[in-house]
């Protein structure tokens, strides 16, 4: 028994060690495997360089839109009356924004209640493919610049 299980176990690496070449062919396996993986990963480099100009649009247009949102608070706290206002566009770097106001709501009729006066802008912001938009809700209370 112990003579056939010798045999047994040594017929593999016999096997092997009288295969001429077989280190070469375990070689060019490997290399292609590499090359397989390697093709993959530039292939997968090459789209995601092609997604990087619409993630910078994107941003690009939400500080737009933020920017919007900031000159909306400056521009209603020099206008007194907030009943008329209308949509306003203006020009930002490489892009662009747009302020609606909406929800205009007078001391008292507001549905948070109390002495504020109240209107939400919305800014959408625009750089080349990129759209974001935000919305703010600004108050004032009675007696800071206006009239109930």
């Amino acid at each position: 028994m112990k003579k056939g299980k010798n045999k047994l176990i040594r017929m593999p690496y016999e096997l092997l060690r009288s295969q001429g070449g077989f280190s070469i062919l375990a070689i060019v396996f490997v290399m292609l495997v590499l090359s397989v993986i390697g093709y993959s990963m530039a292939r997968m480099m090459a789209t995601k360089q092609k997604s990087v100009p619409v993630v910078a649009h994107s941003s690009s247009a939400f500080v737009i839109a933020e920017g919007g949102i900031n000159w909306a608070g400056k521009y209603l706290s020099d206008v007194v009356s907030w009943s008329s206002l209308s949509d306003q566009s203006k020009n930002l770097g490489n892009g662009n924004f747009t302020v609606a106001f909406s929800d205009y709501c007078a001391h008292g009729s507001c549905p948070e209640g109390g002495t504020n006066m109240c209107v939400t802008a919305t800014s959408t912001g625009a750089s080349a493919d990129g759209r974001r938009v935000l919305a703010s809700r600004f108050c004032r209370e009675q007696g800071y610049g206006c009239t109930p």
